[in-house]
């Protein structure tokens, strides 16, 4: 993590958008195959998740406008997913649920390992809230539908887009290579998140010992000449100890009182949600979200997950984007 040095303070505190600078941080400097290579999985996501909380301390109190920015209004069409399955036929389209930056190293090397070149390697914004239905109303234009009925919906078959799903790592699929645009939905590593495991660190390196059998029954099977993106719907952010940012109980108890323990409430009270100053609030869309590393404590089960979506973080929003060839 960059110490809080005169260089850090200007890159997000001048005017105009922060992100790119941020994206150089995150992409060349946090979530890199070098540091992967030095470093157990459980060690990469301790080490990188201390340095963006700090870097999000710091973003909290001097440049609180950057979480505006992760709004996604203004989406790059160069990142859009819906753009890139209309206009870069033939192509493929694959979804990792729930995958995150931090997964951008193993992509890497198992697109080495299966021969395909990388034509761009950044980042795109999950919906907000960063959640699943969200990303296919926002980004496919399909309203809150299950990634589990996208092969269904003529909307899709109308655009000779064909869509699969994939309940789990191993499941695998003929894909039709007459089709001008191929969607590839896995429900891994999202699915994982809500076993027992998902209170561990050591999930996460389970989830990387998992990850190939997917791309393998996957990316791997994408007919050949077609240009392939890799992405994901949203990320998470991982709270271990030390990893959020430092609240005193009464600060964050009206948060999950009023949020029930999730990250995001729609509403419909007249008076909305309280005034608080790590919730924005979207009032055109009734919908309150957490800002930051922000974490609640909600009773039971919900209280002990490590990994959580659906705020407003760098984590949870910003999502890989992996163009490649075949």
């Amino acid at each position: 993590m960059p110490s809080f040095s005169r260089e850090v303070f200007n890159s997000l505190t001048v005017p105009g958008s922060r992100l790119p600078w941020l994206r150089t941080w995150l992409l060349d400097e946090v979530w890199t195959r070098e540091r992967y290579a030095e470093m157990t999985p459980t060690d990469f996501l301790d080490r990188g998740e201390r340095d963006v909380n700090e870097i999000e301390e710091i973003l909290g109190s001097a440049a609180p406008r950057v979480y505006d920015e992760l709004l996604g209004n203004n989406i790059p069409h160069k990142r859009d997913v819906r753009a890139f399955l209309q206009e870069r036929r033939p192509c493929a389209v694959v979804i990792f649920d729930g995958l995150s930056l931090r997964e951008i190293p193993l992509l890497l090397q198992f697109a080495e390992k299966s021969r395909f070149s990388v034509r761009e390697l950044d980042y795109s914004f999950s919906p907000v809230p960063s959640e699943t239905l969200d990303f296919v109303d926002q980004r496919l234009g399909l309203g809150k539908t299950a990634p589990s009925r996208l092969p269904a919906r003529s909307e899709l078959k109308a655009q000779n887009i064909a869509a699969y799903y994939y309940d789990s790592a191993s499941r695998s699929h003929r894909l039709d290579s007459d089709a001008d645009a191929l969607l590839l939905w896995s429900s891994f590593p999202d699915h994982t998140y809500s076993d027992s495991g998902a209170r561990f660190v050591q999930h996460f390196a389970q989830i990387h010992t998992v990850l190939e059998t997917a791309w393998m029954n996957t990316v791997q099977r994408i007919p050949p000449d077609r240009d392939v993106l890799i992405t994901s719907d949203h990320g998470y952010a991982y709270f271990g100890p030390g990893m959020s940012f430092q609240r005193t109980a009464a600060a964050v108890r009206p948060l999950t009182t009023y949020l029930g323990g999730e990250r995001f409430r729609y509403y419909s009270e007249p008076d909305g949600p309280p005034d608080h100053s790590d919730l924005t609030v979207l009032r055109d869309r009734h919908l309150a979200i957490i800002r930051g590393r922000v974490q609640t404590h909600p009773p039971g089960a919900a209280s002990s997950r490590l990994y959580k979506h659906g705020g407003l973080s760098l984590m949870e929003m910003l999502i890989p984007w992996i163009e490649l060839r075949t």
